[in-house]
């Protein structure tokens, strides 16, 4: 009887593994399930603050920068050795890592001091990551593409990350913007379009911290099946290179052996580019703007910047379509919420003309609102982070993802020469044209697309 039991069992294991053979990418490194494709532009400037918003920032199109820090003024670049941390700053308080690999659900962080990290990180499994205090702020600068409309008002911190290399993030996504730059090391970054949220977050995600259990290192599809369809893209940026990490975009960073230090620029994703905040800027010199003189932003901010993420592609709202346009975006919203939201517009509506415009959505007196109705907003708010459970969207499964097959280069190329002779230049596309010129490497590439208004008015 045993006998017939262990043959069945050691048949149905061998279907098993002969089943687990098959899936793509099985037990391998994330990103071996399928070639990467490509498409991310790359640059060798720190785009004009206008370009960066309308071809990056507005369409969540993450952006390589080769080299800028050796060309643009951030002191840190050339000042942070050793040496230099050990004394200006080795009394600071820092928290570390315990272990090359993230871990998000053990509580792994632990403070010592920057000087006796400095005496550590090379030879223990430590990584140091915390946010830059105001005397380490006077060795970095602002990049160019954050000087001025609104950007210089919306930086939420900027974090040091600094390891010996070999660390290994999880499979994430960050409801905030950022720039990423390395002041030394090598990173190779897989991203995921924030389009397949569905094929990421129906196995495995913890909507708490915004992150995926799978394994990066071993990827098993028999416990994460949709990942086999998700198309990525893999890059890899050096010392003096910055890059644009979009917010919602998944991705995981694996840092290269030797030593490793970034600075991230987080800031808040910008519904509205105020133009005119951009007159006494230059868009082709990065002035020099110390990182100490940015004013932090007011403790509203993060709410305020989620509830705005709801009217990216408004011009201006009046009263009468306010609670109808959020009904419309947000299914669970009442006729009674609807009521209560245009009592929230008059709170909004501070000089009462019944029309709220970008000057003043950018300046909501958004604590009265939630302290007035605070159910009406946390279901607001709900819906537009992580906070929703993604597994109650997706009662089924998603279908395969298909890619279409890209024109061929002579088609392209017609198209482009088409596109161009019938489109008149505007100072924008003049704007465009001298970032490019002046590209250092010559190799900035910009997806086109049609030219349409990002914010009517409703």
């Amino acid at each position: 009887m045993w006998s017939s039991i262990l043959a069945v069992s050691a048949i149905f294991a061998a279907i098993f593994l002969e089943s687990s053979a098959e899936l793509k990418g099985h037990l391998k490194p994330l990103g071996s399930h399928q070639d990467p494709v490509g498409g991310i532009p790359v640059t060798g400037k720190f785009p004009s603050p206008w370009v960066f918003y309308q071809e990056f920032v507005l369409p969540g199109k993450p952006l390589v920068m080769k080299k800028v820090l050796e060309k643009d003024n951030i002191p840190a670049y050339h000042l942070w050795t050793d040496d230099y941390l050990r004394k200006s700053f080795g009394q600071t308080d820092v928290e570390v890592e315990m272990g090359k690999k993230e871990r998000r659900s053990d509580g792994g962080l632990k403070n010592m001091t920057f000087s006796k990290f400095l005496h550590l990180y090379q030879t223990e499994d430590i990584y140091q990551v915390f946010d830059i205090t105001q005397d380490m702020k006077k060795d970095l600068n602002l990049p160019l593409s954050l000087q001025c409309g609104g950007f210089q008002n919306l930086q939420e911190t900027v974090v040091l990350w600094f390891s010996s290399g070999g660390t290994k993030s999880h499979l994430h996504r960050d409801m905030l913007d950022n720039i990423n730059c390395l002041l030394d090391g090598k990173k190779e970054i897989i991203f995921i379009d924030k389009k397949y949220e569905k094929l990421v977050m129906v196995d495995g995600w913890v909507r708490e911290g915004g992150y995926s259990m799978v394994d990066v290192e071993s990827v098993d599809m028999t416990k994460f099946p949709q990942l086999q369809n998700v198309p990525y893209n893999r890059i890899t940026i050096s010392k003096g290179d910055c890059i644009f990490i979009p917010f919602k975009w998944f991705h995981y960073v694996d840092s290269k052996p030797g030593r490793n230090m970034a600075v991230n620029f987080w800031f808040y994703h910008l519904p509205w580019f105020n133009s005119s905040d951009c007159d006494g800027v230059d868009p082709y010199q990065n002035s020099s703007v110390p990182l100490s003189s940015v004013k932090t932003p007011d403790p509203d901010s993060d709410t305020r910047m989620l509830f705005l993420q709801l009217f990216g592609d408004i011009k201006s709202f009046y009263k009468r379509s306010f609670g109808d346009y959020i009904q419309r975006e947000i299914p669970s919203i009442t006729s009674k919420d609807v009521e209560s939201l245009n009592e929230v517009f008059s709170i909004f509506d501070v000089n009462g003309n019944n029309v709220l415009t970008w000057d003043e959505l950018m300046t909501i007196d958004i604590a009265s609102a939630m302290d007035k109705f605070p159910e009406l907003f946390e279901k607001i708010l709900l819906n537009v982070t992580d906070g929703r459970d993604p597994n109650d969207e997706l009662r089924e499964d998603p279908e395969p993802i298909i890619l279409q097959e890209e024109e061929s280069q002579h088609e392209e190329v017609q198209r482009a020469n088409e596109d161009q002779s019938s489109k008149i230049k505007t100072p924008d596309d003049l704007e465009k044209e001298k970032l490019i010129e002046i590209a250092d490497d010559g190799n900035l590439v910009m997806e086109e697309e049609p030219v349409r208004n990002h914010h009517e008015e409703l």
